[in-house]
């Protein structure tokens, strides 16, 4: 089996950005292969051989292909030799770690990316779809209101989620929470949620952070300026990415 693994990835998808993230941050030899959604490429014959789901990010190495991102994230790291630095020494914070995942399923990625994240900003942007209406929108936020006070309470008194030390759901998370950068009230949301808003100050400082994200970077301002429209076809996205990916 080749020692180099090929990852399949968007930046502006969340989780495939986080795989992109820890890639770095653990010193992996990847080779990167971009699978722009607002291109259809997720569900060209190509790639459907890699992941049958159409989804990134997704992963091969040698004959062996794997979907989602928490997989892809021990997977690499356990043939790294690292995946007890970012997935826990002990017994105690692997269980630890272990819950992060689960609750990022079932509460950070359903209530702010998959609830309200999507329908509320980025496919109006992207595809020109109706915003769900008022009383809807103010439903879901008060939905991603009660998840980030439960976030802001697991952080409480801690650099990261696990205490001092960074973790891969350190780096799952923030990729869902940057997402939000696109809601013109962005900074009003976080506001009330001074925990979270230093952990991800920190984390920002991070060079695998800015270098994991710097074509979502490229667009978020682009989407803000749209204030609440669309530039038609989304494959500007895709363009904008590359201006910054492919010197």
């Amino acid at each position: 089996m080749s020692d180099t693994v090929t990852i399949f990835h968007d930046p502006t998808s969340e989780p495939s950005r986080a795989v992109h993230w820890l890639a770095l941050e653990a010193g992996i030899a990847f080779d990167i292969r971009y699978i722009w959604l607002t291109r259809g490429e997720h569900i060209s014959k190509e790639f459907l051989k890699v992941n049958p789901l159409h989804q990134v990010p997704a992963m091969q190495h040698g004959d062996f292909c794997l979907s989602e991102a928490t997989a892809i994230m021990n997977y690499i790291t356990d043939i790294k030799g690292c995946s007890d630095e970012w997935f826990g020494y002990d017994i105690c914070t692997k269980a630890t770690v272990n819950k992060y995942l689960s609750w990022y399923h079932t509460n950070l990625r359903k209530v702010s990316t998959l609830d309200y994240f999507l329908p509320v900003l980025l496919m109006p942007a992207y595809l020109g779809f109706s915003k769900p209406p008022e009383a809807e929108i103010e439903a879901k936020l008060e939905a991603l209101h009660s998840m980030f006070k439960q976030l802001d309470l697991m952080l409480s008194g801690k650099q990261y989620l696990c205490g001092d030390v960074i973790s891969a759901a350190d780096i799952l998370y923030a990729c869902e929470v940057v997402a939000l950068e696109i809601d013109e009230n962005y900074e009003a949301v976080l506001e009330k949620y001074s925990n979270i808003k230093s952990w991800l100050a920190s984390l920002k400082t991070r060079p695998c952070y800015v270098e994991s994200h710097k074509a979502w970077e490229q667009v978020v301002p682009q989407i803000l300026a749209l204030k609440g429209g669309t530039k038609g076809t989304p494959e500007w996205v895709a363009l904008e990415c590359e201006k910054v990916l492919i010197k």
